[in-house]
């Protein structure tokens, strides 16, 4: 069964690119496609779509073809009710197959938390389809006692994750996400910095489901641990931090695994930086991934 599948319609069309469907396993995956050259997949964040990458796109584009995607269960992509739970090992499953089907070959991954997860498991367990990642703060490690801001602790329960959910699509509560997930970004941005992140949100809690967001929410304790298989991955990895982001005690638990486990991990912390540095550094973001790139190619 499938709930809210918008089948080849989007709620918008992409600011930058074509908006595409490919269907893999029986879903229907929505991604925006933009340049050319070597291809690019960016993989958002939980309960996020294509758009937190909006401010990258245009800094990338002119040098990779890139694939930003809605993942199962959110945006424009289909949202399982059921017979899948959204644990970061099946959306690996299925961007590799994705990966197959649209015959990219060995690709760029790009993923911010849930969707660093995401391209930290695909190369543990895809190493034959990718070539690099970038992982903004993404883990392998996930610490028993997770920080952050959890609103899904509760929204499984009927009736009032029917109530929950219904509020949060009326974006209602979008002024007061911006001030969470901005953390100590928040008293410096600019009015674009708010006009931007107000719009993302707008399309992340629209397109907002019971179910897919409380997986979403549950997945770092339903996803299978691949910490063993991590240690012996060989693919190319720059790992990008916040040192005031809220999940900061994550972050130093990840550093430790690769600096143990993977020392040709490339890290790098921005003093200022909260969670989601694309948006908040797209800039300095952008830059560190075409020279991270750049300079695997020359080798």
């Amino acid at each position: 069964m499938v709930g809210d599948v918008r089948v080849n319609s989007v709620y918008s069309k992409a600011r930058y690119g074509e908006d595409r469907f490919v269907e893999v396993e029986g879903y229907k995956i929505h991604y925006v496609e933009v340049g050319k050259g070597e291809p690019v997949i960016l993989i958002p964040g939980s309960f996020s779509t294509y758009r937190t990458w909006n401010r990258i796109i245009p800094l990338l584009s002119d040098h990779y073809r890139l694939l930003a995607l809605d993942y199962v269960g959110t945006g424009d992509s289909d949202k399982p009710e059921s017979d899948f739970k959204y644990t970061t090992e099946e959306q690996a499953d299925l961007v590799a197959k994705m990966i197959k089907k649209l015959g990219l070959g060995r690709v760029n991954l790009v993923g911010v938390s849930y969707g660093g997860v995401i391209v930290l498991n695909l190369a543990t367990r895809y190493p034959e389809l990718v070539n690099k990642v970038v992982s903004i703060e993404g883990s392998v490690i996930i610490p028993k006692n997770l920080g952050g801001f959890d609103l899904m602790h509760y929204i499984y329960m009927r009736p009032i994750g029917y109530c929950t959910i219904r509020i949060i699509r009326t974006g209602l509560l979008n002024k007061l996400f911006m001030r969470l997930t901005a953390g100590k970004w928040y008293p410096r941005m600019t009015p674009d910095d708010r006009k931007e992140v107000l719009e993302e949100l707008f399309y992340n809690t629209k397109s907002a489901t019971r179910v897919s967001w409380y997986w979403q929410s549950v997945s770092p304790k339903t996803s299978k641990n691949f910490e063993e298989e991590a240690k012996s991955i060989k693919t190319p990895i720059l790992y990008l931090y916040g040192k005031q982001s809220e999940f900061i005690d994550m972050v130093n638990e990840n550093i430790k695994f690769f600096k143990t486990y993977l020392p040709n991990v490339q890290i790098v912390g921005f003093e200022d930086g909260i969670h989601d540095l694309q948006t908040q550094k797209s800039k300095e973001v952008a830059d560190l991934i075409l020279d991270f790139f750049g300079k695997e190619q020359k080798q």
